[in-house]
C-alpha cells in the first residue's frame, strides 16, 4: 500500500488537489490518498508510514517546512513536495531534501505533470531501488537514495550514507571503482564535482563557486576540471524540480 497525504490548511485546495491525484493516470488501486488541515494533525496521524506527503509552506502554526523536518526524522525516504502560491525556495528547505517545488498559481496541465511525476518517483522508491556494495568478498545493498557521495580510494571508493536521525551518518568501503560508479547512478542524478567524488544532486542543500554543502553537513569543493559541467547538471537538476517564477 502506498499512503499519500496533503497537508494545507485551505480545504477548497485540499479537496482540488486530491480530486487531482486520484484522477491522475498513475494512481493505482494500492494507492490511498489522505488530506489534513494542518502540520500538527499530519504528524499526530501515522505520518511515517507516507511515501509521499504534499506540504503547504505556508500554513497557520506550524509551517511546511517545520513539518518536514520533523517527518523526516520519521522517515528518510518519503517523497516531500511542497507547494505555495507565493514562497519560493530557500537554502534551507534543501535541507529536508523535497523532491519538487510546485505553485497553486500553475495551470491544470502543469499540475498533472507534476503529480505524474510525483506518483512515478514514489513508486520507484517504494520498489526500494538499491545498488550492491561490495568489500572483501562481503555484499550488502544500500538504498540508492541514502548515497551522499562517493569518493575515489586507492582500492576502489568510499560511499558516504545517510543511515537517518537516529544512526547518523556512515561510511562504506567498495570494492567498486568511482568510474564504475558514475556509470551505474549518473541517470539518477550523481555528478562529478572533483575527480576524486561524484555527489547526489538532491543531497545537495547549498552550492556556491566552488564550494558545496551535502545534507548531512559536510563540506566539499567543486574542482575547476569539472565546475562547467557539475554547475550545468546542477542548474538542469534545480529547474526541473523546483519550479520558479511566482507571482507576488
Amino acid at each position: 500500500m502506498i499512503n499519500i497525504a496533503i497537508v494545507d490548511d485551505n480545504t477548497a485546495f485540499l479537496q482540488e488537489m486530491k480530486r487531482d491525484i486520484e484522477a491522475c493516470k498513475e494512481f493505482t488501486a494500492d494507492m490511498v490518498c489522505d488530506t489534513y488541515c494542518s502540520g500538527a494533525d499530519f504528524l499526530q496521524a501515522d505520518c511515517g508510514a507516507c511515501q509521499l506527503v504534499i506540504l503547504d509552506m505556508q500554513m497557520a502554526g506550524m509551517g511546511g517546512y517545520e513539518t518536514a523536518q520533523k517527518l523526516r526524522e520519521q522517515n528518510e525516504n518519503v517523497v516531500i513536495a511542497f507547494v505555495s502560491g507565493v514562497v519560493l525556495p530557500e537554502p534551507e528547505h534543501f535541507r529536508v531534501q523535497p523532491y519538487r517545488y510546485l505553485l497553486k498559481s500553475a495551470d491544470a496541465d502543469e499540475r498533472i505533470r507534476d503529480i505524474e511525476e510525483l506518483l512515478l518517483e514514489t513508486k520507484r522508491r517504494s520498489r526500494g531501488e538499491m545498488v550492491e556494495v561490495t568489500s572483501d568478498g562481503e555484499a550488502q545493498r544500500v538504498s540508492v537514495g541514502s548515497i551522499l557521495y562517493i569518493e575515489k580510494t586507492k582500492r576502489g571508493s568510499r560511499l558516504t550514507v545517510e543511515a537517518g536521525a537516529a544512526a547518523g551518518r556512515k561510511t562504506l568501503q567498495s570494492n567498486e571503482r568511482l568510474e564504475e560508479w558514475y556509470a551505474q547512478l549518473c541517470a539518477q542524478g550523481f555528478e562529478y564535482a572533483h575527480t576524486s567524488y561524484i555527489v547526489n544532486l538532491k543531497a545537495v542543500t547549498k552550492i556556491m563557486q566552488n564550494e558545496l554543502m551535502m545534507s548531512n553537513g559536510d563540506k566539499l569543493g567543486i574542482s575547476r576540471t569539472c565546475s562547467k559541467k557539475f554547475h550545468q547538471s546542477f542548474s538542469m537538476y534545480f529547474h526541473k524540480k523546483y519550479k520558479r517564477g511566482a507571482k507576488e
